[in-house]
């Protein structure tokens, strides 16, 4: 039943994927970019140097159907010049030549990251749990795959500019006072830099520098293509499907974030 219930929950996710997961014409990348490698290599380093190879392989298949996720949606929100460039814990960066002309655009395009990776992580588990005494080595990459899959989308999801939940709380800002959107951005993006020094940590801090610069090139965005905010009945949707996605995520990756703490 329950590895039923994961096939479906797959089954789900290409379906509010349809007509985003085949390019019109074949994948487009972005340019070389020497901040993604830098973040790329560090993430990759730090995952092998602090859990080991196969934790490193993990989160770099994780960020790579995290980044699809969010470039399907884009597609499915009419981007069809989607492409995308790896930078870990910002979701890959999905890039388009426009921004999305509305909120609830914005907010499917941002949580699609996160939110395209709960189904391989589900199936991950059944997996694991399902062949756990008849093929214990694959059974355990599974596992590790789905702890270190969900540890690296909790992460991302956290409240923090320019983290994709950083960007969905500001989004959900905009739908209960517009005003309060940019100084919670900002709080956000502060907080961040404190836990980076906090924690010591010079991958976070490099986030942290990368969402204050990103915060100035935001407010000027919204201020010169206003676009229409969600309803209180959309957002309260899109509160539900944050946290149920922040929940699952934080469950999955419980193992990875009890270590690192």
């Amino acid at each position: 039943m329950t590895l039923l219930f994961a096939f479906g929950l797959c089954a789900l996710t290409l379906l509010s994927l349809r007509g985003g997961l085949v390019p019109e014409a074949g994948l487009k990348t972005h340019s070389f970019d020497q901040t993604g490698l830098a973040l790329g290599v560090l993430a990759f380093g730090a995952a092998v140097l602090y859990l080991g190879p196969l934790y490193g392989v993990a989160i770099t298949l994780g960020v790579l159907i995290h980044e699809f996720g969010h470039v399907a949606a884009f597609r499915v929100a009419g981007h069809r010049d989607a492409r995308f460039r790896l930078i870990p814990l910002l979701g890959g960066v999905a890039i388009s030549n426009r921004a999305p002309d509305s909120d609830l655009k914005d907010f499917f395009i941002t949580l699609m990251g996160p939110g395209i990776c709960l189904a391989p992580t589900v199936l991950a588990y059944v997996l694991a749990l399902s062949l756990w005494n008849s093929a214990p080595d694959f059974a355990y990459a599974a596992w590790v795959f789905a702890i270190a899959n969900g540890a690296l989308n909790f992460v991302n999801l956290l409240p923090f500019w320019p983290l994709d939940g950083g960007r969905c709380v500001h989004l959900l800002a905009r739908c209960i006072w517009p005003p309060l959107a940019p100084w919670l951005a900002i709080a956000m993006a502060a907080a961040l830099a404190l836990a980076a020094l906090w924690m010591q940590s010079v991958l976070l801090f490099l986030v942290a520098a990368l969402g204050a610069q990103g915060l100035q090139s935001s407010a000027k965005s919204d201020a010169n293509t206003p676009r229409p905010a969600m309803t209180k009945a959309q957002g309260a949707q899109a509160l539900a499907a944050y946290l149920c996605t922040l929940g699952v995520h934080l469950i999955a990756g419980l193992p990875i974030l009890l270590r690192l703490i």
